[in-house]
């Protein structure tokens, strides 16, 4: 059989041809699945961000003897990733902490900016630490009008329910679920947790009790609507078989300039906290907490105001309301009772100011000031502080995301156990005098 040349010529060159093309296009193929990928909002809607917070904070008081400095000063460094939702669905958030010891006295550890390496007072635990202290997966759904929000993993929840947490060189970090379903100005939200990182700390800590016996979950959730005058939330949480809260929390703009408010908080004890001796307690059975506010807001200056009252009996001492859910917790409150000194004895009532001027359009100074009276075995107890501040926020590059915070200023209170007057030998109370300063400064860089 005669094979033709040309034949053979062909087959030669076409085969090879076709296999090559063949392959070319499976390289297109694939490249452009991989482009079409990392076209998903996942990847193009992702953020990163660097966060540089230099925070030192002071104290000096000699509420016992003897008198006693808690100082710390430390450097932190945040780096913040957030992917867009992959599918429209599906994303995850991933944030490193980092802190350095710049300085620290005994007593250090009251100010929740560096970590306690052992056990009791001594400067010599104050550390560093090192942590992703969030680290989650985030789902959403749009349905309508109806839109669905869940994270669960490590993360940040600030005003959920009773929930909240606190950040110095990072903030306190939750294990658990959050979830929320808004629709218009409405939503309804809810959270369950089991664990906690705190704000100075590396250490994954269960919930306890004031005696230190471990409490298995937090539950809390609310409902809250807002409109263009009025936002009003109601929330409620549980520590298991420990504490039940009600918070509910009413604001509404009567005028463009002013702002006016009202807050309730009520709390009940349940078993394991009534099992407690009574020197572990703050309240015996209830404690609520009552606040109204007002504040106008004009173009270069603001003033603020906030009047308290607390309702927390226990039996011989000085009862007081708790901020907190548990050990290890952070306690939604927004009242101006919390600030150096917390004005949350029972019968005290409480009076708050802080107002500011913009001396710049970058730069505010202001005046903070707290009293409060509560009476205790014929004496009318007072206690005090004002503090100077300054905040300057520059508006212009290459400074605009800076921010420099200074606080500084004298407070009064009295001789204490725990939160009850010492009395001298005529039954009168003593004096005590506190120092407070306080210097934040952040810088954050968007590098992605």
């Amino acid at each position: 059989m005669k094979i033709n040349l040309l034949t053979i010529a062909l087959a030669t060159w076409v085969i090879p041809a076709c296999a090559w093309s063949s392959s070319t296009d499976v390289r297109i193929q694939e490249k452009d699945a991989i482009d079409q990928v990392l076209a998903d909002p996942f990847f193009t809607q992702s953020q990163m961000t660097l966060s540089l917070k230099n925070y030192w904070k002071y104290l000096k008081e000699d509420n016992t003897e003897p008198k006693k400095v808690h100082n710390a000063w430390g450097q932190g460094v945040a780096v913040d990733y957030q992917s867009g939702y992959f599918a429209d669905v599906i994303g995850v958030d991933v944030v490193y902490y980092g802190a350095v010891k710049l300085g620290a006295s005994d007593y250090f550890n009251t100010r929740g900016v560096l970590y306690n390496n052992g056990s009791g007072n001594d400067k010599g635990n104050a550390e560093g630490y090192s942590k992703f202290g969030q680290r989650n997966l985030k789902f959403k759904y749009v349905l309508g009008d109806v839109g669905l929000h869940a994270r669960w993993g490590w993360q940040v929840m600030k005003n959920v329910g009773v929930i909240s947490t606190s950040t110095r060189l990072s903030p306190t970090t939750y294990s658990g679920w959050l979830g929320a379903v808004d629709y218009g100005g409405l939503t309804l939200s809810g959270a369950y947790i089991e664990s906690s990182m705190d704000r100075n700390s590396p250490d994954k800590k269960r919930f306890q009790t004031n005696t230190g016996k471990y409490i298995n979950h937090i539950a809390s959730g609310d409902l809250s609507w807002k409109s263009k005058r009025w936002d009003l939330k109601y929330g409620y949480g549980e520590s298991e078989n420990y504490l039940q809260r009600h918070i509910l929390q009413a604001h509404v703009m009567p005028a463009e300039r002013l702002k006016l408010g009202a807050q309730i908080y009520d709390t009940h004890a349940l078993e394991e906290y009534k099992a407690m001796p009574a020197g572990k307690r703050d309240f015996d059975n209830h404690a609520r907490h009552y606040t109204l506010e007002a504040g106008w807001r004009a173009d270069n200056w603001s003033t603020q105001w906030g009047l308290g009252y607390t309702d927390a009996k226990k039996e011989h001492q000085v009862g007081f309301y708790p901020r907190h859910m548990s050990k290890n917790s952070r306690g939604t409150f927004g009242s101006m009772a919390y600030a150096g000194d917390d004005y949350m004895r029972d019968g005290e009532v409480m009076l708050a100011n802080i107002s500011d001027y913009k001396l710049t359009p970058d730069f505010a100074v202001g005046l903070a000031g707290n009293i409060g009276q509560f009476n205790y075995k014929g004496n009318h107890v007072r206690t005090g502080e004002i503090s100077a501040f300054t905040r300057w926020t520059p508006s212009q590059m290459p400074l605009k995301n800076l921010t420099v915070w200074t606080m500084f200023g004298p407070g009064w209170s009295y001789k204490a156990s725990g939160k009850t007057p010492v009395l001298n030998d005529d039954g009168r109370y003593m004096r005590s005098h506190t120092l407070s300063s306080e210097v934040i400064i952040e810088y954050k860089f968007k590098l992605l």
